[in-house]
């Protein structure tokens, strides 16, 4: 907004120079304030110690996901992977090296003892390697491990994966500045080594480096083979990097991470279970328990994929956002479609994206092909619930468990007593008032008796007659009358 004065100031302040004085204000006081906030951000830098001291498992990647998500909230300068694996998961490995080549950070490995196979590729990923004294890295070819063990391929097969291999470390290595053709000699035995005319390993023997010969120099200029020094400590690391002295967090595995790929594998089973909950709980209101499990259900979900690194906060705000709203055109404005159609999309959203996540260093919104699979999930689960419940709609109000809770639902009242399931039958046709706003659901009084109803969709405002068009368990279907 453009102020222009156009009379001499006097004492008398107006609404604009009031506004003008507190925006200059706050502006003065944040460059006041940025510099030596920055400065000491600067001085004092975070880092994000990623500990992977195990077989590269799906519980690595959800490892990895969590400690890039939590680098990134707390604005750490690197990552460093403190590294001691035998190999694991090729499939597991190639989305590690996808997460590392995004993160917006400076990433490091150090080699803590062994980093073999899939560890020697995801160290490939990082922008620099280094090792602790008397560690090794490489070995790297895949294999292809079968109920009975290691199998062994057709010829052309085993070829292909190597090529594979080769091509997806090359890539790697080459985007981060290392040299390539060492790492596709740990994966190619058919290739060796040989820098200056020196043999540093000879055709059919993989390459497996030691700390000494990894941080051993060649060419002109002379550059490390691989290793970018050998040190003893991540103090030492640190201080080779620029970051002495920086504060440290440490993301290791907590356990959470098998309880995670165990839900995360269940989750369809979980959004079934969730929605078919929310079906029987809004069509038999005052039961109770079956929104008590649409909640469990739900939260499981989504700790499951929290703990997965992949669903934050914001998902679950969305879905919470979009039941209150379905819930408002539920009880609050019945038959307007709007708030429900907002609402389903806003649930919908939350569970597919709780599966995708927001990687980081990554676009803010996943991309189709990342889409895929989880909308195929969910609606899925939702086809699941909508054929079970057309099930329940015709043997569960028969069954003797929801007759127990249905007689557990009615409860005394101030004003006289929910009727119980024999009664609301008895009362099938019977003409009364709604004793409230029904939207749609409320109570409805029919002589002495209060019965829990929910209308036909249709908004009945209290004190309106009404008559009962149907009894279905506990649910108690009235009408306006004419």
């Amino acid at each position: 907004m453009l102020l222009r004065q156009t009379e001499r100031p006097s004492a008398k302040i107006d609404g604009c120079g009031v506004v003008l004085f507190l925006v200059r204000a706050v502006m003065a006081l944040t460059v006041a304030l940025a510099v030596p906030v920055s400065v000491r951000a600067a001085d004092n830098p975070s880092v994000c110690v990623l500990t992977i001291h195990e077989d590269i498992t799906p519980n690595t990647l959800y490892l990895v996901r969590r400690g890039l998500r939590e680098a990134e909230e707390k604005k750490a300068a690197a990552v460093v992977i403190e590294m001691r694996t035998n190999g694991g998961s090729v499939d597991v490995m190639e989305e590690i090296i996808g997460l590392l080549g995004r993160a917006p950070m400076k990433t490091y490995t150090y080699v803590d003892d062994k980093a073999y196979s899939a560890g020697a590729y995801i160290a490939a990923a990082t922008d620099k390697i280094f090792m602790a004294p008397g560690s090794v890295i490489g070995a790297a070819t895949p294999i292809v491990v079968g109920p009975s063990g290691v199998q062994q391929l057709p010829k052309s097969d085993e070829e292909k994966n190597i090529s594979a291999m080769r091509g997806r470390i090359r890539s790697a290595a080459q985007e981060k500045g290392h040299n390539a053709a060492v790492f596709e000699a740990m994966v190619d035995a058919e290739l060796g080594l040989t820098i200056d005319g020196k043999e540093i390993t000879p055709k059919g023997k993989l390459l497996t480096l030691t700390n000494e010969e990894a941080a051993r120099e060649y060419g002109h200029p002379p550059t490390p083979l691989l290793s970018a020094g050998t040190v003893k400590s991540l103090d030492e690391l640190f201080q080779k990097v620029g970051l002495s002295g920086a504060r440290t967090f440490e993301v290791a595995p907590s356990g959470f991470e098998q309880l995670a790929r165990w839900i995360t594998t269940i989750s369809p089973l979980l959004i079934l279970v969730g929605f078919l909950a929310l079906y029987i709980e809004l069509s038999h209101p005052g039961v109770a328990l079956p929104a008590i499990v649409a909640v469990i259900c739900f939260a499981i979900y989504f700790l499951g994929y929290f703990v997965a690194g992949l669903a934050g906060w914001e998902e679950v705000g969305l879905f919470v956002f979009g039941l209150l709203l379905l819930a408002l055109e539920f009880f609050l404005f019945p038959g307007h479609f709007l708030s429900a159609a907002l609402g389903t999309v806003a649930v919908l959203a939350a569970l597919v994206l709780a599966m995708t996540g927001h990687v980081p260093g990554g676009p803010i919104l996943p991309s189709w092909e990342q889409v895929q699979f989880p909308l195929m999930k969910v609606f899925g689960s939702m086809i699941g619930a909508f054929l079970v419940a057309i099930l329940l709609g015709r043997y569960l109000p028969k069954s003797t468990l929801f007759r127990k809770m249905e007689l557990v639902a009615a409860t005394n009242t101030a004003e006289g007593y929910s009727a119980s399931l024999g009664e609301a039958k008895a009362l099938l046709g019977a003409a009364g008032v709604a004793e409230t706003n029904l939207r749609p659901s409320g109570k409805g009084r029919f002589g002495d008796k209060l019965v829990d109803v929910v209308t036909e969709g249709d908004l009945i405002e209290r004190g309106k007659p009404i008559t009962i068009v149907e009894v279905q368990g506990s649910r108690v279907v009235v009408k306006a009358m004419a």
